[in-house]
């Protein structure tokens, strides 16, 4: 299941059907915002490793950090056996945990996949995907603040936050006619 950014399903009713926010799907659903091309969680997967051995957890956890959004064990760890099953890495248990190590044949199907994807954002985990989703988890954070702030009862408080968030659409609006 696909967990996304600010966890508040009214939201995504709402949401422009422009590919900033989402892309379709073969099948006509929507994917979250973030999410990888069918099958290239593989090609996370390695990227991961390339910076070292890591568990199955461990490497929901980074793909979530960089993409924004948290792949299910039922994609990670298929991909996993696939990769083992395949020689692209290696895993061994280690205090109860399945730690997996990319190998030499899976460093070289990285590098033509990196080779085969350069200057292309989607390609790249540590690119423009996870400065845009940083962006989108900014924007929970500040729905969350003024409801915490709507909840105080003060509307001092609350006329003040409203204004500060109007001369920030401004401000970015501003920033868009600009360019």
């Amino acid at each position: 299941m696909i967990r996304y950014i600010d966890e508040d399903p009214e939201d995504h009713m709402h949401r422009s059907s422009s590919p900033a926010w989402h892309e379709l799907r073969p099948h006509g659903g929507r994917r979250a915002f973030g999410e990888a091309e069918r099958g290239s969680v593989k090609y996370d997967i390695l990227s991961i490793l390339w910076d070292g051995p890591r568990h199955g957890y461990d490497i929901m956890l980074t793909i979530e950090e960089q993409r924004g959004y948290r792949p299910s064990p039922g994609s990670v760890y298929p991909a996993l056996q696939m990769l083992e099953e395949g020689d692209f890495l290696t895993g061994k248990d280690v205090d109860g945990k399945r730690v997996y190590t990319i190998t030499d044949k899976g460093s070289e199907m990285l590098a033509k996949y990196r080779e085969s994807t350069a200057g292309d954002p989607a390609g790249d985990p540590r690119g423009a995907v996870p400065l845009i989703a940083r962006g989108m988890q900014t924007m929970g954070g500040l729905k969350m603040v003024l409801k915490e702030i709507a909840k105080t009862r003060n509307m001092d408080m609350y006329a003040q936050a409203l204004a500060i968030m109007e001369r920030a659409r401004r401000d970015l609006y501003a920033l868009l006619t600009h360019e």
